[in-house]
């Protein structure tokens, strides 16, 4: 049978925590090559010359996350993975807006870095590209006052795990 199941799974120490801390975007077209072990683990990225993923710092305790749907159809026999990164940018501002409108207008390659220190890889294959967002001032004095956007791919696999130790390379 080509899709065996070959291991089960055990419950893990309780030291995970949700939400993201960084997210980091290039332009889709800007990867030459990921290198995966047999697992699918993340080992390199091949950039073209001159370009490199640009990291966008987010609030600590913000609603930033990433969701991954299993899109299933049986009767096709198909499964293809909606990735979704959904982020909030702090405070309306010229030089914010500019950078946010660039992501809007390309398709891109964004690395999520979770609470925990863990990376992942969206948009391996057919970019991440906006899908959704807003600006806004909110009501009250300490309501949110920012950017929402969301990114949005669809892919063969769930986002792969990259090896921490290239990122530094990769900015």
């Amino acid at each position: 049978m080509a899709c065996a199941i070959v291991s089960g799974y055990a419950l893990d120490c309780k030291d995970t925590v949700g939400g993201i801390k960084n997210i980091y975007i290039t332009e889709l077209a800007n990867i030459t090559t990921v290198t995966q072990n047999a697992s699918g683990y993340v080992t390199a990225i091949t950039k073209g010359a001159g370009t490199k993923f640009f990291k966008y710092a987010l609030q600590p305790r913000g609603k930033n996350s990433l969701e991954q749907n299993i899109d299933a159809n049986p009767q096709n026999g198909t499964v293809a993975y909606t990735q979704t990164v959904a982020v909030d940018f702090v405070k309306l501002q010229y030089a914010t807006q500019a950078k946010l409108g660039l992501i809007t207008k390309n398709r891109t390659s964004v690395i999520v870095e979770t609470m925990d220190g863990s990376y992942f890889l969206c948009g391996l294959s057919n970019g991440m590209e906006v899908s959704g967002g807003k600006a806004g001032t909110g009501a009250a004095m300490n309501d949110f006052q920012g950017y929402s956007l969301t990114l949005t791919g669809m892919e063969k696999e769930l986002a792969n795990e990259i090896d921490p130790s290239i990122i530094a390379a990769l900015l």
